[in-house]
């Protein structure tokens, strides 16, 4: 359905499915160091790490369906009737509170990202490294799920007449991109380094 003329899903969905596709990462590498040879002080850690992606792998599987749904509910509010002063009123509140749910959605993904970029860190450090480059790739995934993100976030604001809404959400949806992109920096650095080890 992605590759055909629907609008939803769209690069929302793609976002947070990157996002999950980011924690099955880190879940398998922890998964497969569990209980392996040369590992055993990093058992409890990496367990826990396990559990919470799939955790939070489920959470942004469900965002898929939800910025899709959060689209399909801005597109219903366009379609609402505009003739009499009335309609117009409840037609524009109906846009503004449908395009804040638009919004909060990949914002929410967005700020998921940042714990995926954190868990992929500590699947690169500590990890089994024959799952060193699944590590890395969770990291990779995490970016796209996060800056798309941002990017749905950035796109929707014009459309809010909220101005105090806007500044906040523009605020902290740039903050976490720098943090995104800086722990994202630090992953690929670890990754390669370890690489170019073998």
């Amino acid at each position: 359905e992605l590759s055909t003329d629907s609008p939803a899903p769209g690069g929302g969905s793609v976002a947070a499915l990157s996002g999950a596709l980011s924690a099955a990462l880190s879940s398998m590498v922890a998964n497969l160091t569990v209980g392996k040879k040369g590992y055993e002080k990093s058992q409890k850690e990496l367990k826990a790490l396990a559990v919470r992606a799939q955790k939070l792998k489920d959470d942004l599987l469900r965002a898929v369906d939800l910025d899709s749904d959060a689209f399909n509910k801005v597109m219903d509010a366009f379609k609402l009737p505009k003739t009499t002063e009335e309609q117009k009123a409840e037609r524009e509140s109906a846009v503004e509170a449908a395009t804040k749910e638009a919004t909060l959605v990949p914002l929410q993904v967005l700020e998921s990202s940042i714990v995926l970029m954190k868990m992929a860190k500590k699947a690169a450090l500590k990890g089994n490294k024959n799952s060193l480059s699944d590590a890395g790739v969770a990291g990779l995934a995490a970016q796209t799920a996060g800056e798309a993100a941002y990017f749905n976030v950035r796109i929707n604001l014009p459309g809010i007449r909220d101005a105090e809404f806007k500044a906040r959400v523009k605020k902290q949806a740039v903050s976490l991109k720098k943090k995104l992109c800086a722990i994202g920096d630090e992953v690929r650095a670890l990754v390669e380094k370890e690489l170019r080890k073998s």
